[in-house]
This record gives structure tokens, C-alpha cells and sequence, in this order.
């Protein structure tokens, strides 16, 4: 800082505080500021150059910045208004740790120039603050003409932007020409070298395109075999199974349909290229960049007969299948009642395809959306749609039935009430009285200041205004935190009685009932959503079993009930009782399939017979004999992916005598 103004660093200690730096920086009659610094690609890398002008702006203009107050966004596009680096910024403003915003280029809070003079006038201006654009020099301080100025600033930087845009694509549109490649090669094509051709401005190889042999002859027997009558979803399995060549911008890595058929509705497959056909448009309305289909006098053509794949017929004759098969316009939705099974698909998760850091949830699938299937679609392992109204009501009648059955809940949750009530009254009690505490002593040490104020010397009287100043900052920050524990403390949980647990309970459980048979209004469905959404943890993993020579598959939700913890949060540290996991048909199983743990139960853990077991599920209700009981025994072992145990005779009982 030194070398950019003439003030002396006396005092100044670097590894201070940041309360300690703040205060001498006041003392000495500096402004505190804060810089914020944006790029847009991960190849621009100038954060380090855009702060160092703005220090440099800032020591020159007696405004400290600590290193605290820097806030920066790499790699993030600016019509985000969501933004960590931005988010902190506004947040150092409004708290009033700093007075002074410092940006090198307005364009950095947001992309828009609207947009960013809107930020600059709501968010700094009308709060009292001050505003800079270091290379633009606009100054908020000089009230006349920093709106003309920033206003000016960002309809250039827009001709600007639109200039470099026309020559860029009057470049691009002779090399396309030329034959050279001009952007991503598509599916079919790939690089070649051109040799002793100038290299790329960014020194890479000059190529162009030419066919690939292989994925071509892929493309051929695909065209062939939709022509023939194969399914669009049919040809997307059989390119993936086979390994086919996929766009090197796909994250997956797998072809998708949208791609599959654009790749058969594409006119490069003829020979056939065309650039400019689409051109990116930013819509303000869309806050976003949108390709727009230009006229066919704006479009450069080039016909190349030697990167032909598909003849002209061939090719004509996809067109035709594929427009025969495009569904038209659709008329007016019919409004429909909300039910809870149409809110409720985010919280199924794919358990063959998800991993710990990348859970792959359901969407919505298949005729008015009524089932829900696995995101990666025919990617999934196990692909199988489930109707979303059977699923959400097995979960509602499984949730209400543990509601119901669990007598000793009641009570395990008025006890952990109480002691999260004692607990957590207990511990913002102190951290209240310890906040007053601090409160107070700086409303001394404000006062005793005052006092003071026209006392000593000029240089006395300055340096006891600066540190009024920074005390008066810390109250203010004191204060805030009073404020909040205080909102804490009222808000505190009162411990909730046994009848009181009995009454939430019952309406739980009749609300769960109610939504499996789809009688809830709007704000019902809503009310009940939050208790689904609580006691599910919102996580249902789904299992789906592909059984040997079967064509229908057997699928299961798996979630851990939360009955506890949708009462109230657990404390930090608490060691809640964990509940074990339970498993729910989402589709209705095989008759026998769904008396498998049941009689899992009666013949390992009750120990009874076959004949015994299949008595008892008569009496249940269910049609079966002891025949059906061996194989529903077996089916238990096989679903849980174990081996059946060889069970004696009669299950090791004496025959009864004759």
C-alpha cells in the first residue's frame, strides 16, 4: 500500500486481527472496502490481475481492503444471480463491515448492464454506500454522472460484444469454405491433419473433416433396420450395447434418443454441411442465450460428396418414418386435482445406479406422466417403470401402519422433547447472556468515548472519532447477534404432552390414509407432503429384481422411517435412536412372492412346518398349500441374495402318531 500513497504504514500489523486492522484503518481516516471479482471460463484465470488494480485504486484513494473482504467467482457466468462470491459480497454490504464496493469492470457483477446498474443503485447506492469501477472510472461519489457514465459504459460494451461477433463469424465462415474444420466434428466424421496448412490461433493442428469408416457403417445398418421398422429406443440400446462412437461433449458418455434422432435427421449424413444455421441470441426475457434458426440467405452451404454417408433415398426415406411418427400439437391440459403422488417423485432414488456422491433420482415417464423410471432410462441396468399412485401409496398405508403399531413411540418421543427442549433452552440461555454481556461493554466503551470526543488535540480528537467509529461498528454487529438469540429463544420448542403426541400422531396417520386413496385438497396435499417428505427422510431407494426367464419385474422401495426426528431436529452431538429399514412393494408382487417373509417368519423364526405354515396363511386368508409354502420359502432366500438352509423333516418336529 505504501507505494501507492503517501500515508505512513506506522502501527500497521499484517498477522493482527482483523478487528485490529479494521480499527487502525479508521484511526488513520481510512475507508474500508470490499473488492468482488468474477471470470466466466475456467480458461481466463484473472482474478489475481482484477484484484490487484482494485488494491491498487483503493491505496491510492486511502480505502483499506482486508484480505477478508475479497470476494471472488471463477468459472461462473454472470447472468447468474446466484452467485457464492457475489452472495458474500452483498452480505459484507449490508452488515456495514464495509462502505466501499470495488469492481474492475462494472460488467463483472452481472452480464447485463441493466442489471448491473440495477445492483448498483438498490444494493449500494440507495443503502448510503459507494461504488466503484476501477477501469471505467465511475465513481458513485460523484452523484451527476455515474449513472450517464455507467450507462454509456455498457451499451458500448454490448456494440462491442456484437462487433467482435461479426468478425469472428465472417473468419470462421472462410475457413469453413476452405473445407476446415469449424467447430465439434458430429457423430460419423472425424480430424484429419492438413499438411503445411497455417496452424489454429491456439497452435493446435489444422484439421479437416473426414468420414470415419466405422462409426459410418454403423450409421448404415442403423438406418437400415429403422427403415425395416425397429424402435427409435430400440436402435439407442443397440448403439450403446455395441459401443458405438457418441459426441465427445456428452458427459454420460452414452448416446441418448434426442441425439440418436438428430443423428438421423441430420443433413451432413448427404454431404450436406451447412454454417450459420443457428446463431446464439441472449433473450432478456430468458435472462439467457438461445439459438435462432437463421433464413436459408444467411446459412453458407457446401455440398461434399466424399463425406457422404446415406444416399439421398435412404436418407429421404428416414425423414418420412421420422415425421410419421411426430406426435402433433397437443390441445388445453384439463385441469386436474393435485395429488400427492404427482409431488413426490423426487424423493425415489435409483439404488443400482447411484453412488454415495451421485444419487440418481425417478422423473416422471411414460403415457400423462403417470409412472416414474430411473433418470438414465435405457441406460439403467435395471430399467423398469413404476406407476407413481401404486408406489406413494404403498409407502403412505407401510407409514401409517408403523404409526399405528408403535406403542412405545409416544413415549420416546415426549422424551426426547423434553430434553431437547431443556437442552436447547439451556444453551442459547448462555450464549444470550454472554451476547448481553458483550453488549453492554461496548455501550461503555461508546459512551466513555463520547465523553472524550472534545478533549486533547486535533490529532487526539481524530483518533478518539475513529475508534467512536469502529466501536460503534461492533455494537451495531453485537446487537445483531442479541437480536437473533433473542428470536431463538422465543422460538424455542414447549415440551409437548402425551396427548398432544397422541393428536399429531393421529392426524399423521390420517392424512397418510386420506392421500393413498387421493382424497386431499390442495393445502391437504401440501400439509401432507411435509409428513411424507419427514418420515421417509426423503430418500426411497428403489430396488428393482429382474427374476430368471420372467418378463415382469419385482420392485421394492427401501427407506429408514424418521417418526422421531419428524417431531423435532436432534441436537448436535444427540444419539438419537436410528430405526430400522423397511422394505415396501412399489408394484404388486407374484402371489407367492408376497407371502415370502411371512412365511419366513413362521418357519425360521416361529419355527413352524410346511403343513403348519400353510394352515396358518389359510386361516390368514390366503389360498395356498405346503407345495407353494416350499417355493415361497425359497423365493425369501433368493430375493435377499442368500442360500436357503437345508431345514430337517416336519422342521425337526416328531410326526404326530396315527
Amino acid at each position: 500500500m505504501s507505494a501507492f500513497c503517501n500515508s505512513v504504514l506506522t502501527g500497521f500489523d499484517q498477522e493482527a486481527s482483523l478487528e485490529k486492522r479494521l480499527e487502525w484503518a479508521i484511526a488513520r481516516g481510512y475507508e474500508i472496502g470490499t473488492i468482488y471479482s468474477r471470470f466466466s471460463t475456467k480458461l481466463q484465470h484473472s482474478t489475481d490481475d482484477q484484484v490487484r488494480e482494485c488494491i491498487q485504486w483503493a491505496a491510492k484513494n486511502r480505502i483499506y481492503v482486508p484480505p477478508e473482504f475479497i470476494s471472488v467467482d471463477e468459472g461462473v457466468k454472470g447472468k447468474r444471480t446466484q452467485r457464492a462470491g457475489l452472495d458474500r459480497a452483498k452480505a459484507i454490504l449490508r452488515r456495514r463491515h464495509a462502505k466501499v464496493l470495488l469492481v474492475y469492470k462494472a460488467s463483472r457483477l452481472f452480464r447485463q448492464a441493466g442489471k448491473g446498474f440495477q445492483f448498483i443503485n438498490e444494493e449500494v447506492v440507495e443503502e448510503g454506500l459507494r461504488a466503484v469501477s476501477v477501469s471505467q472510472g465511475i465513481d458513485t461519489n460523484d452523484r451527476k454522472t455515474w449513472k450517464l457514465q455507467l450507462q454509456v459504459h455498457g451499451l458500448m460494451d454490448d456494440m462491442l460484444l456484437d462487433t467482435i461477433a461479426d468478425h469472428v463469424r465472417s473468419g470462421l465462415t472462410g475457413l469453413f469454405l476452405n473445407g476446415w474444420t469449424t467447430g465439434a466434428i458430429g457423430i460419423g466424421y472425424r480430424r484429419k491433419e492438413i499438411p503445411n496448412a497455417p496452424p489454429t490461433n491456439r497452435g493446435l493442428p489444422r484439421t479437416m473433416p473426414e468420414i470415419d469408416s466405422d462409426a459410418a457403417k454403423l450409421i448404415q445398418e442403423h438406418a437400415q433396420l429403422l427403415l425395416d421398422g425397429m424402435s427409435v429406443r430400440e436402435g439407442v440400446r443397440r448403439w450403446n450395447a455395441f459401443n458405438g462412437p457418441v459426441d465427445p461433449r456428452a458427459s454420460t458418455g452414452k448416446l441418448r434418443y434426442e441425439c440418436y434422432r438428430r443423428l438421423f435427421t441430420n443433413t451432413r449424413l448427404t454431404g450436406r454441411w451447412e454454417f450459420g444455421r443457428r446463431r446464439n441470441q441472449f433473450s432478456t426475457k430468458l435472462d439467457n442465450v438461445k439459438q435462432v434458426e437463421q433464413p436459408d440467405d444467411e446459412v453458407t452451404v457446401v455440398q461434399c460428396e466424399e463425406l457422404r454417408i446415406l444416399d439421398d433415398t435412404t436418407f429421404e426415406a428416414l425423414q418420412t418414418m421420422f415425421a410419421a411418427r411426430k406426435t402433433g400439437p397437443r390441445g388445453p391440459r384439463r385441469t386436474q386435482l393435485l395429488k400427492l403422488w404427482a409431488l413426490t417423485t423426487e424423493y425415489f432414488f435409483c439404488e443400482r445406479c447411484s453412488t454415495t456422491e451421485r444419487p440418481v433420482r425417478f422423473y416422471q415417464t411414460g403415457a400423462q406422466g403417470k409412472s416414474m423410471q430411473c433418470k438414465n432410462g435405457d441406460q439403467c441396468p435395471c430399467k423398469s417403470a413404476v406407476r407413481r399412485q401404486e408406489a406413494v401409496e404403498a409407502i403412505c398405508i407401510r407409514i401409517s401402519q408403523l404409526i399405528l403399531r408403535d406403542a412405545e413411540l409416544i413415549e420416546s418421543i415426549v422424551l426426547q422433547s423434553q430434553q431437547l427442549d431443556a437442552l436447547a433452552d439451556q444453551g442459547l440461555e448462555q450464549q444470550l447472556v454472554q451476547a448481553r454481556k458483550q453488549l453492554a461493554l461496548l455501550n461503555n466503551r461508546v459512551n466513555d468515548l463520547f465523553e472524550i470526543s472534545g478533549e486533547g488535540t486535533e490529532d487526539d480528537r481524530k483518533e478518539i472519532k475513529a475508534r467512536l467509529r469502529a466501536a460503534q461498528l461492533q455494537r451495531n454487529t453485537s446487537l445483531s447477534e442479541v437480536n437473533r438469540l433473542q428470536r431463538a429463544v422465543d422460538g424455542t420448542t414447549s415440551t409437548m404432552t402425551v396427548e398432544q403426541i397422541r393428536e399429531r400422531l393421529a392426524e399423521m396417520s390420517d392424512l397418510l390414509s386420506a392421500a393413498a386413496k387421493g382424497d386431499l385438497g390442495d393445502d391437504a396435499v401440501y400439509k401432507t407432503l411435509a409428513i411424507f417428505r419427514a418420515l421417509t427422510g426423503g430418500q426411497i431407494w428403489v430396488q428393482v429384481e429382474q427374476r430368471a426367464n420372467r418378463k415382469r419385474t419385482n420392485v421394492r422401495g427401501i427407506f429408514r422411517p424418521q417418526l422421531l426426528q419428524a417431531f423435532s431436529e436432534p441436537l448436535p452431538g444427540a444419539n438419537a435412536p436410528t430405526a430400522e429399514l423397511v422394505t415396501v412393494w412399489l408394484r404388486k408382487p407374484p402371489r407367492l412372492d408376497l407371502i415370502a417373509e411371512r412365511v419366513h417368519k413362521l418357519i425360521d423364526i416361529e419355527g413352524m412346518s410346511h403343513r403348519e405354515t400353510a394352515k396358518q396363511l389359510q386361516r390368514e386368508g390366503h389360498n395356498v398349500n405346503s407345495g407353494n409354502v416350499w417355493y415361497s420359502y425359497r423365493r425369501w432366500y433368493e430375493m435377499h441374495g442368500l442360500e436357503p438352509p437345508n431345514i430337517p423333516y416336519n422342521n425337526g418336529k416328531k410326526r404326530r402318531p396315527r
